[in-house]
């Protein structure tokens, strides 16, 4: 009777020990399920409102365009000024945030005027910069000849957006049908990488395999890290993910030139494909540069605030119902512009509004005595990441 009685209880502990395994594996697939279902769900709401803001998804009008070419972007006024118009041309490079078409106007043969065509879907901080750094002004007076061979360097914290600009000269030019052979080689995007873009990929590489290690996590390599993402993705690139950006990729596609989507690439997958493999906040912690900035800041030698449960609970609800507004109010294509002014802007310090740069600094000051207290409290974007790895 005992033997039969142990040979039963051994056989549920083993039938037991089997289930609890068979569960566990079955628990983990309904989480990456689950995971893979919010994914979704955040990709459907970006699309939704990259739709309502540009009437596009993935750089294609979802109503039929009208057709462009080169005979179409040029047009001839009375007094013989010429104006190539690269908005109906295919350029093959976007900015972060969507196209930057613009208008050359040629005069007797030599360029009167380069303007932007406005308003575009580009991120208004960063595009700001490129009229404060004098870009548009890169080739006046130069014949077509020579502003169609002429190398116009990128505009720092602003790589993207002025590279794209660059681009859509260049498409223009080759429109007016009087570039030089070696300038219509050149035109569109540049197939060698900037220093910039070859640093910010440097950067996001060793931000996304060095925090994997545990013999990498040391405060020395940290400190780099974070003092890397400042100078090199954040002042030098603007380089990160914001609302705007992701907006602007969902309505115009990644950016066009190889070193530019892979950084694209990285960004997207340190902030959304990591958590599937259990990496919780890898962006956040490892990468933004504004949230390097609190964390650097929390290092000062201060005394830390205690933030009192129920008011944490507050301020996290508070967030959430920011980013809800926000969405809602993108969904009914009533606040596109207010997407550009969240705090990582302030990177662009050259053509930040005065308003977003206090807000910054403040941010960074309090962080000193309430770490990251934006990225708990404020980011909408970090919102969004919480959402798709199941946290919020």
């Amino acid at each position: 009777m005992n033997a039969c009685r142990g040979g039963e209880r051994f056989l549920r502990l083993r039938g037991g020990r089997g289930f609890g395994r068979v569960g566990g594996v079955m628990a983990a697939k309904r989480d990456i399920l689950a995971h893979a279902m919010r994914l979704s769900a955040c990709a459907l709401m970006l699309a939704a409102a990259g739709v309502a803001r540009t009437g596009a998804i993935g750089g294609r009008p979802v109503a039929k365009p009208r057709a462009g070419n080169a005979a179409g972007a040029v047009r001839t006024g009375p007094d013989g000024v010429r104006v190539a118009d690269s908005s109906g041309l295919e350029v093959g490079v976007t900015g972060y945030g969507g196209a930057v078409p613009v208008v050359v106007t040629v005069r007797d043969g030599r360029v009167e005027s380069v303007a932007p065509v406005l308003p575009n879907q580009e991120t208004a901080l960063f595009f700001g910069l490129l009229d404060e750094a004098g870009l548009w002004h890169s080739w006046d007076e130069m014949t077509l000849e020579e502003a169609a061979a002429v190398e116009v360097d990128a505009v720092a914290s602003a790589t993207y957006s002025s590279r794209a600009a660059i681009a859509n000269v260049k498409a223009a030019l080759e429109a007016l049908g009087e570039g030089t052979a070696e300038g219509k080689k050149r035109g569109g995007a540049d197939g060698a990488p900037s220093a910039a873009t070859v640093a910010a990929l440097a950067v996001l590489v060793a931000a996304a395999v060095l925090p994997l290690f545990p013999r990498t996590r040391g405060n020395g390599w940290r400190t780099a890290l974070l003092v890397l993402d400042v100078a090199v993705l954040g002042v030098w690139n603007g380089l990160f993910l914001s609302l705007d950006r992701l907006l602007g990729w969902a309505a115009s596609g990644l950016p066009g030139t190889p070193g530019d989507a892979a950084a694209a690439l990285l960004l997207l997958a340190m902030g959304f494909l990591y958590p599937l493999a259990g990496k919780t906040s890898h962006y956040c912690l490892h990468v933004c540069p504004f949230g390097a900035c609190q964390e650097l800041a929390a290092r000062l030698p201060v005394k830390r605030l205690a933030v009192p449960p129920g008011v944490a609970r507050a301020l996290s609800w508070a967030r959430r119902g920011l980013w809800a507004g926000i969405m809602l109010s993108l969904w009914c294509a009533l606040a596109a512009p207010w997407t550009g002014w969240e705090l990582f802007g302030a990177f662009a310090w050259r053509a930040v509004p005065p308003l977003v740069g206090a807000l910054a600094v403040g941010a960074v000051a309090v962080s000193a005595f309430v770490p990251r207290a934006y990225c708990r409290f404020a980011c909408p974007t970090g919102t969004l990441l919480k959402i798709a790895e199941s946290r919020e």
